[in-house]
């Protein structure tokens, strides 16, 4: 566990935490749902590309709309180990504390919809020791494709992230120029949370390998603030990369085209080229394009080589696209 010294910011302290396996724990939990996670982090593409299993496990675990696993999150902190490296620890202590965290935690930091959904998980945990035992298996089954990583990449990454926070808030540095500020809530709540840490409300700021657009929560004690390993400019980047590299594939009019052409149905490089009036080889290049961005497939049929629209990397890309311009 890496903790700063309390540095006094005005009345109120700032400490530091990282690494943090509870967190990125969550982190990699809402990777099922998140596009912009899997694409900024490709450590989480590749867990949910080899078992695509993963993510509907996930979705099935609680059936309320709450995407991501913030009652882990609560559980984590009330437990004590939130600065802990090893999953053991970290899901004894979560065990530990289920049934005795209070079911009517205020959590402002939530929705009140957020918030009832929350609740509602901790008091499932509670009170069923199958859901229990099923929900600390999912963690610990998913958790197991991200330990070799995190600890050797992962959590070396946040150590130094949060070293050189430290040595920023002791230089004078204002703790507000290091957390992430992609969440709105946050955004909305900055002013509320910093009046109350002027009056000496505490915060603490956490380092996360598998960092999203914002990490917040208000606990009774403290406000907890989340940040990343890389710059914000440099998850922008890891963001755009992926859609860019698919853009460029149908910026060509006529590759448009035919990825047009091929989801009325799978086709072959011939009737593509008939009905396009080009060579074959060609649309042999335009295929190869479009299957490097991942939008079209082949399978041999016979001895014709038939082309396909992937339509769920269609779906994504728009997805990706909606979520790069709305947020």
């Amino acid at each position: 566990m890496q903790v700063a010294e309390e540095r006094p910011a005005g009345p109120g302290t700032v400490t530091v935490l990282g690494p943090s396996l509870a967190f990125d724990l969550t982190w990699s939990v809402h990777g099922a749902a998140s596009t912009y996670l899997r694409a900024a982090h490709p450590v989480l593409e590749r867990a949910y590309l080899d078992d695509p299993t993963l993510a509907d496990r996930i979705g099935a675990m609680w059936d309320d709309g709450l995407g991501c696993f913030s009652e882990f999150d609560v559980l984590t902190w009330m437990a004590g180990v939130a600065g802990a490296t090893d999953l053991d620890t970290v899901l004894e202590g979560v065990a530990g504390v289920i049934g005795s965290v209070p079911l009517d935690l205020p959590l402002g930091s939530e929705t009140p919809q957020d918030r009832a959904a929350i609740l509602r998980r901790l008091a499932a945990l509670a009170d069923s020791p199958q859901v229990r035992r099923r929900y600390l298996a999912l963690l610990r089954d998913l958790w197991a494709r991200f330990d070799p990583w995190w600890q050797a990449e992962g959590a070396p990454a946040a150590r130094a992230a949060a070293d050189d926070v430290r040595a920023g808030l002791g230089r004078g540095e204002d703790w507000q120029e290091v957390i992430g500020k992609g969440c709105d809530t946050l955004v909305d709540h900055l002013p509320t949370i910093t009046q109350h840490h002027d009056e000496g409300r505490p915060i603490c700021l956490v380092a996360c390998a598998l960092f999203g657009r914002g990490l917040y929560f208000e606990f009774p004690d403290t406000y907890l603030l989340g940040f990343g390993v890389l710059p914000h400019g440099q998850y922008a980047r890891a963001r755009t990369d992926r859609v860019a590299r698919r853009l460029r594939a149908v910026a060509d009019p006529t590759r448009l085209a035919i990825l047009d052409f091929v989801g009325g149905g799978p086709t072959s490089v011939g009737a593509i080229a008939r009905a396009f009036s080009l060579s074959q080889p060609t649309v042999s290049v335009h295929v190869k394009h479009l299957r490097e961005a991942g939008l079209v497939s082949t399978r041999r049929h016979g001895g014709r080589l038939e082309i396909s629209v992937d339509r769920a990397a269609a779906a994504g890309l728009a997805h990706e696209l909606g979520e790069l311009f709305t947020g």
